[in-house]
């Protein structure tokens, strides 16, 4: 009898302690303080923003964080304030880290790692073309529109050298590399507001009960020859300004939808579990600014059921 008991016992702690680390395996990453930019409030410890040759960046200190000295690392110089920070992107295209740290503080939490990427400008695209990757024609903005869509002034470049750089703390430069080929450099559109509503949407995920380290993506970045290549209809398709992503969780790395309801299938049942709680997510005040389109998809044989999200700026289900 008593063999049993700490049977049982070393079987329940056991449990209890596969329970523990399950739960503690995904971490928020957010930093000490937030910075602000471009109206976002951003408190991840690792964030990326893009910006055209020569433009002006301004970084803040939130509000509520302000009240000691921040110093800012960019270009091999140092740099104190305690509001905000003003700096000239560099006329070169391409990666610049900068760090934004409290003055004093030490630890992970301490200080926000920015990537800094300096666009490739549209207007060097020659023809449907921008460096041998083919991009096409993107559709006319009619007034009608304008509010919602504008066409790219630019270009992220993907070279394979970046493909392991985190943009945020769970997402890599990997996950936004696009299905239209397998060559590199490719170019892509990509919006801060997306990344923010991957990492938030993450994070209320986990919090339902869902373990996800990060998600799986079918697709981010569309180009305008690339998403009428695939049969699809619409010239303006978010994917095709940067602001959506298809995705779906995958623990078992096999590239499908993992059986969240657990009923022994992948189906669009568990993607319409990631639909409720994206609804609950646009809901949410805190989220407001991210609000975005959304709709669950089921698998086709070729890839597994997924959902649709996007930050668009309004709610909208299909």
């Amino acid at each position: 009898m008593e063999k049993k008991l700490a049977l049982a016992t070393l079987v329940v702690l056991i449990l209890i302690s596969s329970f523990s680390l399950n739960a503690a395996a995904f971490t928020k990453e957010h930093a000490d303080f937030s910075i602000v930019y471009d109206d976002f409030e951003i408190p991840l410890k690792t964030f990326s923003i893009f910006v055209m040759p020569r433009e002006g960046i301004e970084i803040y200190i939130a509000e509520k964080d302000r009240g000691q000295k921040y110093i800012i690392e960019l270009s091999g110089k140092k740099f104190e304030n305690t509001k905000s920070f003003k700096w000239q992107a560099p006329a070169k295209s391409g990666h610049y880290p900068v760090k934004i740290k409290k003055k004093g503080s030490r630890g992970s939490g301490s200080e926000i790692n920015l990537n800094v990427f300096v666009l490739h400008p549209a207007e060097k695209k020659n023809g449907q073309y921008l460096d041998g990757f083919k991009i096409g024609y993107y559709p006319k903005i009619t007034a009608d529109k304008q509010k919602y869509y504008s066409k790219p002034v630019g270009f992220l470049k993907i070279e394979e050298s970046l493909l392991n750089l985190n943009l945020t703390p769970h997402f890599t430069m990997e996950q936004f590399v696009t299905r239209q080929s397998t060559k590199f450099p490719q170019y892509i559109v990509l919006q801060e507001s997306l990344l923010l509503k991957l990492e938030y949407f993450l994070e209320e995920v986990n919090k339902a009960g869902y373990k996800a380290d990060t998600f799986g993506i079918v697709s981010v970045y569309r180009s305008p020859y690339f998403n009428k290549k695939l049969g699809n209809n619409t010239n303006f398709s978010r994917h095709l300004f940067g602001d959506a992503a298809d995705i779906y969780i995958d623990n078992t790395g096999n590239q499908w939808m993992d059986d969240l309801n657990e009923d022994g299938k992948s189906n669009i049942y568990d993607s319409n579990i990631l639909f409720e709680l994206a609804v609950k997510f646009d809901q949410n005040e805190k989220f407001s600014q991210l609000q975005g389109g959304l709709s669950s998809y089921n698998g086709n044989g070729v890839r597994g059921p997924f959902l649709h999200i996007d930050s668009r700026g309004f709610h909208v289900t299909w």
